[in-house]
């Protein structure tokens, strides 16, 4: 089944105004939160500090304020690494986008008996009738398991198809990273390797690396 929306001809993905409006989009909303988080970081150190550098017994309100604090901090610092989490990954979204083409693929499908606590199991057609990829990883930046669906019916891939890259609907919406869901046997990394320019273009998106691991 052809794409309802055509693959754009662009000589990378990001050069697609709206993947790169929808990649925009998702990281305003993926940073929204941290000003918030970062303030109250802030806060809670200067609490402390005042604290620590006052003699005596401080006021009963900043004693208070102290205890706060100290109870807090860690669920604090927690949201501030949740926080980031998305960002750092939507910023690896933009560097695969910048340096590989969008591609059409007729099917990605979850990937049954698979299990994965922190990404998606997913399965990629090149053809419409041929065999279905091995297992890889797929993680929406924002919601990390979310999935819609649409993808089964056609989606677009940028990347290498052995080491990974990123998923979207047609049209460059709901970006997902794609990661392999086994780690790359030696002889096959090896074998890939010697195409110096494949490697080449791997590593400047991030994706030259083994890969990770699912349970079936």
């Amino acid at each position: 089944m052809p794409s309802a929306v055509p693959v754009p001809s662009d000589k990378c993905a990001f050069d697609h105004a709206a993947t790169r409006r929808n990649w925009q989009r998702a990281r305003l909303r993926a940073g929204a939160m941290l000003p918030l988080v970062v303030l109250l970081l802030l806060a809670t150190v200067t609490v402390m500090g005042l604290l620590g550098d006052r003699p005596g017994s401080p006021p009963m309100w900043m004693r208070i304020a102290g205890f706060v604090c100290v109870v807090a901090a860690p669920f604090i610092f927690a949201a501030a690494l949740y926080s980031l989490g998305p960002v750092l990954r939507l910023r690896r979204i933009r560097r695969v986008l910048r340096a590989y083409p969008w591609e059409y693929r007729p099917a990605v499908r979850p990937c049954p008996g698979v299990r994965d606590v922190m990404a998606l199991p997913v399965q990629l057609r090149v053809e419409p009738d041929g065999d279905w990829s091995k297992a890889m990883r797929a993680i929406n930046p924002l919601q990390r398991k979310r999935w819609t669906g649409a993808m089964e019916q056609g989606a677009w891939f940028a990347g290498d198809p052995e080491l990974g890259g990123v998923i979207a609907e047609p049209g460059g919406k709901e970006l997902m990273t794609l990661e392999r869901g086994s780690r790359t046997p030696p002889e096959e990394y090896r074998a890939i390797a010697r195409d110096r320019e494949r490697m080449a273009r791997a590593r400047r998106a991030g994706l030259a690396s083994l890969g990770a691991g699912l349970r079936g």
